[in-house]
């Protein structure tokens, strides 16, 4: 009988919510010392499950601050590379306009001087020039640029690279 006891006991303590497993069944009914001291032992873990639970709440509370956090922290850095993509793209604008206008003085300019100011670019920049000026004065030009010179600007003319739309 007193098995049946102590098993009735387990079972509501662990299915209870709060009340004390030792409050359940009165002291008249707790027939030996070894039940009152499972008893104490089934509270005390009891109360450790509650303090277990109520720190696992905190811990998950502070979880979904900082995930929180995480969110407006990537939302803020998604605005910043959206902005960041529309400079870049005014930026790139801006420098085609500006190239597009040189382009136009290049190739009003006499070829012997236009070559002798393509000459002294870099390579990117004078094929950026040459490519905005019509072909017959960009050939033109090519023909008063030294041997070296228009042959490394051919080489590199064939190979350009062209960006995609995130710029890259």
């Amino acid at each position: 009988m007193s098995g049946r006891i102590v098993l009735i006991t387990l079972a509501l303590a662990c299915w209870l919510p709060v009340s004390s497993s030792a409050q359940l069944l009165p002291d008249e009914q707790i027939s030996s010392v070894e039940e009152r001291r499972i008893l104490v032992s089934i509270d005390e873990e009891y109360d450790k499950l509650i303090d277990r639970q109520a720190e696992i709440d905190r811990r998950e509370m502070e979880l979904k601050t900082l995930e929180a956090e995480v969110d407006k922290k990537l939302a803020a850095m998604q605005e910043l590379r959206q902005d960041l993509l529309v400079l870049i793209n005014r930026k790139d604008q801006e420098e085609g306009r500006r190239l597009k206008q040189l382009s136009a003085i290049y190739g009003k300019m006499e070829p012997e001087k236009a070559a002798v100011l393509i000459s002294k670019l870099d390579t990117q920049q004078a094929i950026a020039l040459l490519l905005g000026i019509k072909q017959k004065v960009a050939g033109r030009i090519l023909d008063n640029l030294d041997l070296k010179t228009a042959t490394e600007l051919s080489k590199a003319f064939s190979k350009i690279q062209v960006r995609d739309k995130s710029g890259y």
